[in-house]
C-alpha cells in the first residue's frame, strides 16, 4: 500500500473551515482519529485512500476556498464561510403558536365587523331615504324600517364596530411585530 504524505495545513484548515473534529474528518477519509491526528502534526502519512477522500473533499469546494486551504499553517486563516442567505428563522414555538392564533382570532373579528359595517351602510342609507322629500309615504310610516336604521347607527353599535375596529388593529399590529424577526433573520 501505497502513501502519501499531505500538504501541510489542508488537514486542519479543512477541519477549522468545516467545523469537523478529528473524529469526523477520520469518519469522512476512513481512517482513525489518531491518523488524522499524526497527519495534521505532519509526522504521519495518510493513506492513498485517504488522500483520495481528502482530495474529493477539497474538490467539492469552490476553487478560491480550496487555493486558501492550501496554504501552509501560520501563513493566513481558513477563509470564511460562503455567503450564503440564512433561511429565516423560524419562531420559536410559543410564538409561533400566538402567531397562528392571532391569525384566527383576527379572522373571527373581521367576521364580527362584516354585518355591523354592513348594517351601519344600510342604516345610513335608510336614514338618508327617510330624510329625503321623495321619500313614499309607506316607507315614513313604517315604525319598524326606521327603528332599525336608528338602532344600527345608534351608540351601541357604534361603541361596537369601534370596539371591533381597535381589535382587529391591535391583531394587525400584533402579527406584524411577530412578523418582524422573521423579516430581520432573513435580512
Amino acid at each position: 500500500m501505497r502513501i502519501i504524505r499531505p500538504r501541510a495545513g489542508s488537514v486542519p484548515a479543512l477541519r477549522r473551515y468545516l467545523s469537523l473534529s478529528q473524529t469526523d474528518l477520520a469518519r469522512l477519509l476512513g481512517v482513525n482519529r489518531v491518523r488524522v491526528a499524526e497527519a495534521e502534526a505532519g509526522t504521519r502519512f495518510l493513506t492513498v485512500e485517504a488522500r483520495d477522500a481528502l482530495s474529493a473533499l477539497l474538490a467539492a469546494l469552490p476553487p478560491a476556498t480550496r487555493q486558501v486551504l492550501a496554504v501552509a499553517p501560520g501563513h493566513a486563516p481558513p477563509p470564511p464561510p460562503p455567503l450564503v442567505p440564512a433561511p429565516p428563522a423560524p419562531l420559536p414555538r410559543p410564538l409561533a403558536r400566538r402567531r397562528h392564533l392571532a391569525t384566527q382570532e383576527l379572522d373571527r373579528v373581521l367576521a364580527a365587523l362584516a354585518p355591523l359595517e354592513a348594517r351601519r351602510l344600510a342604516s345610513a342609507a335608510r336614514l338618508a331615504l327617510l330624510a329625503a322629500p321623495a321619500c313614499p309615504p309607506a316607507l315614513a310610516h313604517d315604525g319598524l324600517f326606521a327603528a332599525q336604521a336608528r338602532l344600527w347607527a345608534g351608540p351601541a353599535a357604534e361603541a361596537a364596530r369601534r370596539l371591533l375596529l381597535a381589535r382587529a388593529a391591535g391583531l394587525r399590529a400584533e402579527l406584524a411585530a411577530l412578523a418582524a424577526p422573521a423579516a430581520e433573520a432573513g435580512s
